[in-house]
């Protein structure tokens, strides 16, 4: 039964790729300042979802893309006027309204703790499991931020206007913790030089999917079945992690 499916998917992916060589360019679009996921330097879109996406769509599916990035309402808003074919973020009820989502996630952002180094506290934030255990602790975090304003509303929260800023303010002792996406963060303190003033606390809080997004009417929205295949036999070679270290 199983070499059964196994031909019958070759088959398909044969007349897949076939039908699929005379079409067009898949364009891909992104928030353009997003690091380590996404952002522009000198004109050319890198990060962990280029990545991903070059070796699953433009390698292995042999599929042309392009990757361009833009302020992130502008990006959602050209694959909703059918200007772009997809981007990859959290899935919504809204974004389901134009896109279909894959089920595979291309990455899982993780929330977790980022305290000064010589915090007195560290043995209390190892303790922390949920967001509901940070209310004893005062908490940094920034303007705009949509994940904190959901779940640390309510709470001691002193808001920068920057996620720079808040790294800042942490190193000065302004306040306890910070939390926000792992990957991010990580990514950010390496390019401010801060790796023997920040700890992480690697408990997982929360966590967000960002899968791919492709325009309802998009020619390539039919793909997503295939794509979702191949992210899992990636995540079982150990290529989606190798993708994901290079940015740590």
């Amino acid at each position: 039964m199983n070499k059964m499916k196994t031909l019958i998917l070759i088959l398909v992916l044969n007349l897949f790729y076939f039908s699929l060589h005379s079409q067009e360019i898949m364009k891909f679009v992104y928030f353009n300042n997003f690091p380590p996921f996404s952002w522009e330097d000198n004109g050319k879109m890198q990060g962990i979802l280029i990545d991903v996406l070059n070796e699953v769509v433009q390698k292995r599916l042999k599929i042309r893309v392009s990757h361009r990035g833009y302020p992130w309402a502008r990006a959602q808003n050209m694959v909703r006027v059918g200007k772009a074919d997809a981007f990859v973020t959290v899935p919504t009820s809204e974004r389901r309204k134009y896109t279909e989502i894959s089920k595979e996630p291309v990455v899982i952002a993780t929330f977790t703790l980022f305290v000064k180094s010589d915090s007195p506290q560290i043995n209390d934030f190892k303790a922390v499991k949920t967001v509901f255990d940070l209310k004893r602790f005062k908490i940094g975090h920034y303007k705009g931020s949509g994940w904190a304003e959901k779940n640390l509303s309510g709470m001691n929260v002193d808001i920068a206007p920057s996620v720079d800023l808040t790294l800042k303010k942490l190193v000065a002792g302004r306040f306890d913790v910070f939390i926000d996406v792992s990957q991010v963060i990580r990514y950010k303190i390496k390019e401010m030089g801060l790796q023997n003033q920040i700890k992480e606390i690697p408990n997982i809080i929360d966590s967000s999917t960002f899968n791919l997004c492709i325009g309802k009417n998009s020619s390539y929205a039919n793909i997503l079945p295939i794509f979702d295949e191949i992210l899992r036999k990636m995540k079982e070679e150990g290529k989606l992690q190798e993708i994901y270290e290079k940015y740590r």
